[in-house]
């Protein structure tokens, strides 16, 4: 059968509605003749004709139902679907049945819920929040019961994404072949993959935090900098008033770097706390480096600048604000301090989520970040997020080094 216009207007409309929908409804699906013939483009007198004979006949079938009026009954008002003739509409335009598309994504979800390598106990809960609210006939976003293929592709990208430790600074179209995709998968896709990420571990997860970066690395930066290079060329950023960002093949064609500060200050918040302390380091004592989990850009211009100069760094007092501090401590070739991240309580903030809880873990686990360990340790007694971000502190209150005056403890 090749459906006529009119009805594949009525299925666009159905399964927009209702094509999806696993529960039976008390009224059927139904649509007005003459607004249904308008939408599929039948205007004419001959084509209006013609598909009142089709509805008839698909009513002799059993799969229609057809509403005559009352005292014309050669004109139709509404055709409505018969009951249990749901499949038989999907099958019409090679559309796969809801109840076998659910079944489907239920088995892709069970084969998917294999032990993961690095985070069996989230993984597990999670893939049974996705059956759970399957069974239920609910999506659990990005997931769709509805959409196998998508369904199998995002839990293939969340499990392989997190089944491994990425070098910080990993291009993204590495990752993405890494992972057994096409090398744009990831960017093309970076949205669902980070949503379904955020659901894995209940908080925001950008590639990002995962050390996986995208297009070419920067470092947005503030104060005194001078790059040296072949053939004793120098590039000195030194005086301006704004800030500045270098680009990663910048860093790499400079052979060496200069400052007259006398330390490095790194801020997590790049769109607020980063830019009012440059408003605050007029006199150029301290070079102000924007950064979260350290990008190729970042490190390379670490590396660059003198192992003597002293590094504090100003994060969130959130878990993944401790493990930044971590990350630059790994990436730097000089210690780097915590600046004003002392963990303060908010029984209002949101709990810690299962990754939360396993990073922490990490957290306390590792020599590198003993100085935190009371921070880190009233944090998970909390088992609260507390007051964390950056902002909460409010704007610099004094201009130049330290900024805020409420950190006393310089180098």
């Amino acid at each position: 059968m090749n459906p006529p216009a009119w009805l594949r207007e009525f299925h666009r409309q159905w399964k927009e509605i209702r094509g999806s929908d696993l529960r039976s409804k008390r009224r059927p699906f139904s649509r007005k003749w003459e607004d249904l013939l308008d939408a599929a483009g039948l205007h004419s007198a001959a084509e209006r004709t013609a598909a009142a004979g089709e509805a008839l006949a698909l009513r002799s079938e059993g799969r229609i139902l057809v509403r005559h009026h009352k005292y014309r009954p050669h004109i139709l008002e509404s055709v409505s679907l018969q009951e249990g003739a749901g499949d038989w509409l999907s099958a019409c335009f090679g559309d796969e049945p809801a109840p076998r598309l659910l079944a489907r994504s239920l088995g892709i979800v069970r084969d998917a819920r294999a032990p993961h390598p690095r985070h069996p106990d989230v993984w597990d809960a999670f893939c049974g929040r996705i059956l759970a609210a399957f069974d239920d006939g609910r999506n659990l976003p990005p997931f769709r019961w509805n959409d196998p293929p998508g369904l199998s592709i995002l839990l293939r990208g969340a499990r392989e994404l997190t089944s491994r430790e990425w070098a910080p600074g990993t291009p993204v179209r590495e990752a993405s072949s890494a992972i057994g995709f096409d090398s744009k998968f990831l960017e093309n896709h970076a949205p669902a993959i980070e949503s379904a990420l955020a659901a894995l571990f209940g908080a925001p997860c950008p590639l990002e935090s995962l050390g996986i970066v995208g297009g070419e690395s920067r470092v947005l930066l503030h104060g005194p900098l001078r790059l040296l290079f072949t053939g004793e060329t120098v590039q000195d950023f030194d005086g301006l008033r704004g800030s500045y960002s270098l680009s990663l093949t910048d860093l790499v064609r400079a052979t060496s770097a200069e400052t007259r500060a006398e330390r490095i200050l790194s801020i997590e918040n790049a769109k607020t706390t980063f830019l009012r302390a440059a408003a605050r380091n007029g006199n150029g004592s301290t070079l102000l480096v924007a950064t979260s989990y350290p990008s190729r850009a970042v490190r390379r211009l670490l590396g660059m600048l003198p192992a003597s100069l002293p590094h504090f760094h100003f994060g969130d007092t959130d878990v993944p604000g401790f493990a930044i501090l971590r990350s630059l401590r790994r990436a730097s070739a000089r210690p780097v301090r915590a600046f004003l991240m002392r963990w303060h309580d908010d029984p209002a903030s949101p709990l810690l989520s299962g990754h939360d809880l396993g990073l922490l873990s990490g957290l306390l686990d590792d020599p590198l970040m003993a100085d935190c360990e009371r921070d880190l340790r009233v944090m998970l007694s909390a088992g609260r997020k507390g007051r964390f971000e950056q902002e909460a502190l409010g704007p610099p209150t004094i201009t130049g080094w330290p900024f805020w005056e409420m950190f006393t403890d310089q180098a």
